[in-house]
């Protein structure tokens, strides 16, 4: 796999040789730094600090930090294992269930369930595949949303959860209905053993820079909650043992642990179950876990198929064909009527990391801005923790994103794919960098420096802003022309034959 930063490309091939290598233990398969996934670790930081003689000097291990973290590890997962059975209960007692047909083909929709966001609607909408569910309707094909729950551990809000899904007969399919007493007890096995798994491998570290920092990042991120991933695969397991011919998995696929159970689960039966991979979102060219690792085939992790947003996230692949699919999420960029040139507000988004909409906040409250500015948090994010470093004046909104771009001059933000979103729409954009911290980065080369263009602080942000307030009197239509070109790149309109093609539908 090639990336523009070599330090990058190094750090994943060195993670891609160690997970192989761990993953001879199945039960590291739910280890989140070996699946190369950003945690509290930092594993990729303190590598990409500088060179080992230069940089972060790993941490050491001491006797009394391994000790700290395992028993946390214990309670934590124990508790959280509590909350689960309660779950469990709830669900039993909600009486949701789906009817699972006896023969044929079944089309698995495999995607993330929001709690929250289901009891405030009343209903489910899917977020992630808006307009597949319809497109399988029209061809008649039999269907059920495999969910992964997330947002909440209350067993009282997910029992809310399951009398929706009831009340409205919703193509539910949980993991409650189909795991059985054994698979719990296994659960129970997990929970016990993997910290052992863990130290095992630590232990067989050698005392390289990067052996030290993963063996501090593995240790460090003990005390997480582990069992999830196992529950994936005992899930996947139950369903490719399913009477039915032929499953066919639909899956938001970002190649996490809870990915990479779930699809190792469903090959127990062998030629059984298809699935494609769906990553069509915006990615950022630095996010390890995002990247396919051919190395780990030989383990059942990997999809059969790949399908991107765009031609312009296409790359290679030996083993797994990679496709453009429809970037459902992103219709409204197709049929939007967006004049920033008379937009009222200046916008700004926020990310999903924290430190970096700490940054974010700190450089936007030193700016004049010559309008009002609305600030939109990420959905996953609690802003009330941020409600002490919010600027004066500056208004937060929950308005879903296609009705905040109507309104907007223009965009800030960094380390979001919304603001690969506001470019294609022809919406200048300011990318705030930080020079002390790593952050993700999600802007294409494309359209640099007409369309978008990147500040280090507020003399930059107030430079960019009276520079792209100039472009949108004097010639509009370069940024629009420059959006579309961008918008070709990377996003594909999802049309019900691209959705046929892209699926094997049709």
């Amino acid at each position: 796999m090639k990336f523009k930063n070599p330090k990058i490309e190094k750090i994943y091939e060195y993670l891609s040789q160690m997970s192989c290598r761990a993953y001879a233990d199945p039960f590291l398969i739910s280890n989140v730094v070996l699946c190369k996934q950003d945690t509290q670790g930092r594993f990729l930081e303190t590598c990409l600090s500088g060179e080992p003689s230069q940089g972060e000097p790993p941490q050491k291990v001491s006797f009394f930090f391994a000790v700290k973290k395992t028993l946390l590890y214990y309670v934590k997962n124990v508790i959280v294992y509590l909350l689960y059975l309660a779950t469990a209960l709830a669900h039993r007692f909600s009486m949701q269930s789906f009817r699972l047909p006896e023969k044929g083909e079944l089309q698995v929709l495999d995607t993330y369930f929001v709690a929250r966001r289901i009891v405030d609607c009343g209903q489910f909408t899917d977020p992630f595949f808006p307009g597949l569910a319809s497109a399988l309707e029209r061809r008649k094909k039999n269907y059920v949303y495999v969910p992964r729950l997330f947002g909440s551990m209350h067993p009282l809000e997910w029992f809310r959860v399951f009398r929706i899904f009831k009340k409205n007969g919703d193509p539910v399919l949980t993991e409650f209905q189909l795991l059985e007493f054994a698979d719990y007890l296994e659960v129970i096995r997990f929970i016990l053993i993997y910290p052992f798994s863990v130290w095992r491998f630590a232990k067989k570290l050698g005392t390289d820079y990067e052996d030290e920092v993963l063996r501090h990042a593995l240790w460090q991120t003990l005390d997480c909650v582990a069992f999830g991933g196992y529950v994936r695969f005992l899930l996947g397991k139950r369903l490719s043992s399913l009477k039915i011919d032929k499953i066919k998995c639909l899956s938001w696929y970002e190649n996490q642990v809870f990915d990479k159970n779930f699809y190792r689960g469903l090959r127990v039966v062998p030629g059984k179950v298809d699935i494609v991979g769906a990553q069509l979102f915006v990615r950022p060219h630095t996010l390890l876990n995002i990247i396919l690792d051919e190395r780990e085939a030989s383990f059942d992790v990997l999809p059969d198929k790949v399908l991107v947003n765009g031609p312009g996230y296409c790359f290679e692949s030996e083993n797994v064909p990679v496709d453009v699919g429809p970037a459902f999420r992103y219709a409204h960029l197709f049929d939007a009527d967006i004049h920033p040139e008379e937009g009222k507000v200046i916008l700004v988004l926020m990310p999903f990391w924290d430190l970096v909409t700490r940054h974010i906040l700190q450089v936007i409250h030193e700016v004049e801005w010559p309008v009002p500015v609305e600030i939109k948090f990420h959905p996953s994010t609690d802003r009330k923790i941020y409600e002490n470093s919010l600027p004066e004046g500056f208004l937060v909104t929950d308005e879903n994103l296609p009705e905040l771009l109507l309104r907007a001059q223009m965009v800030v933000g960094h380390s979001s794919g919304t603001l690969v979103e506001a470019a294609a729409l022809g919406i200048p954009v300011i990318d705030i960098l930080d020079s002390g911290e790593f952050s993700h980065d999600y802007m294409p080369e494309m359209g640099k420096g007409i369309l978008w263009d990147e500040a280090l602080d507020a003399g930059e942000v107030a430079r960019r802003v009276s520079q792209f307030q100039e472009i949108l009197q004097s010639n509009p239509s370069l940024l629009k022309e420059e959006g579309a070109r961008l918008r070709a790149v990377y996003f594909t309109e999802p049309t019900d034959e691209l959705i046929g093609q892209a699926f094997g539908l049709d």
